[in-house]
Formats: structure tokens, sequence, C-alpha cells
């Protein structure tokens, strides 16, 4: 077999690695002309150092690519078992707050559900404009201390926030001297937020890069319930 002369990087006298690589990588026939030279190769083994054959070599990296796909594929099969878990979830308590008979039973119904369905730790609904209808379960902030103004302005519709919250701020929304060790703020509200939906957990189970796909819709389905109430 002919081969064409030699340009480029391979006609000078002395070559770097680079070089090598290079040429290599675009005439991958190369050994196509030259497969000889392959039994002469030395191919280190990446644990043991150890030269190995290129097909050793080949077998290896091939045992390493199917061991990444498996552990992605083993993730990725977590994740939709955990997303499944949760959609059923959201979906039974999507059932219950179309259920309810009342705007109270609606509130009574989101407390109950987020303690049982999705085992929450402390739960509470606050406001800080005063709803058409008194009910059991939604309290008034007002602005009489700092944080209060400070979660007002802070919250934004559609943008549910995980993860740690001040002593003086978990007191004044869940009314307890029990530190959680995490919390989740639902804003409530369609065009602008008139109050949040605030969930409390004893765990990290509401860590900053927590996913709020399904948050975000149970806090626009509490909204589609009790919006009319605070509509000026």
């Amino acid at each position: 077999m002919n081969m064409k002369a030699v340009s480029g990087p391979l006609s000078k006298t002395k070559l770097s690695a680079e070089e090598v690589a290079s040429y290599l990588n675009q005439n991958p026939t190369f050994f196509h002309v030259f497969p000889n030279l392959l039994d002469s190769l030395s191919i280190p083994h990446p644990k043991s150092g150890k030269a190995v054959s290129l097909l050793e070599r080949q077998v290896y990296q091939l045992r390493e690519q199917r061991d990444a796909l498996k552990i992605e594929v083993e993730t990725l099969m977590d994740i939709a078992s955990e997303n499944g878990q949760l959609f059923y979830k959201v979906q039974q308590f999507t059932k219950a707050l179309m259920a309810a008979q009342s705007e109270q039973a609606s509130v009574t119904t989101v407390y109950e559900q987020m303690h049982n369905l999705f085992e929450v730790d402390q739960v509470a609904m606050v406001s800080w404009d005063v709803p058409s209808k008194s009910l059991e379960g939604i309290n008034q902030l007002g602005v009489s201390q700092t944080w209060n103004e400070a979660l007002k302005t802070s919250l934004t519709v559609h943008k549910p926030v995980c993860g740690l919250l001040e002593n003086e701020w978990q007191k004044g929304l869940f009314h307890t001297d029990e530190a959680m060790q995490s919390v989740c703020l639902l804003p409530l509200g369609d065009e602008e937020v008139w109050g949040v939906l605030a969930l409390g957990s004893k765990t990290n189970r509401f860590h900053p890069d927590l996913g709020t796909y399904f948050l975000n819709m149970m806090a626009e389905l509490v909204t589609a319930r009790l919006n009319h109430l605070f509509i000026k």
C-alpha cells in the first residue's frame, strides 16, 4: 500500500507530543496503514500503571463508561421515582382543596395536608393584608417589626424560597421556640404577594438547592382558592 508524502507537523525532524496527538486526531485511519505499530505501543493501565495491550485498555475504558452510564441511569430513575411520589401527593392535595366547601375549610385542609400528607413539622399561613373574611389559620403580620417588612418586600410571586431562617423570623411565623433546621416560604398571591405559606422542618429538608416546581404548584393552588379574599 502506498502512502502519500507526509506534510505538516510530521515532516519536521523533531515533533512534540502535542503535534503527534494532533496529527493522529486529524488522521484517524493512520493505523489502518501501519497496523504493525499497534503491537509495539506501550499503554499504561489507568490504575496499576503496568503496560497493557490496546485491547485491554479499550475494554477497561468501555467498562468505565458502562459504570458511569449505570450510575447516571440509576440516578435518573431515583429522581423519576421521587417526582412520581411528589406528583401523587400534589394530586391528593389538589383533590382535598377542591373538595373543601368553604374558605375556612380550605385553610383547614391546607394545614391538615401539610402535616399529614407531606409530614411537615411546622406550618403557618400569614398575610400582611386583611382578608375580606376573617379565617382561623390566616394570621396578619402587620409591619410593626423590621423582619415583617423585610419578608413582605423580599418575596416574589411564583418563586418559593428555601433555606435557613433567623430564629426571630421563625418565632414570628410559627409561634414556637422550637428552632427549625430549614424553612420554605411559598409566596401567596397572583399579581402581587399578599401573604405566605411557611413550612418548617427539623431537618435540612428545605435546602436552598431544592427544586421548587411542585412547591410553586401548591402555592398557586392555595392562591387560586383564597385570592378573592385579598383583592382590593
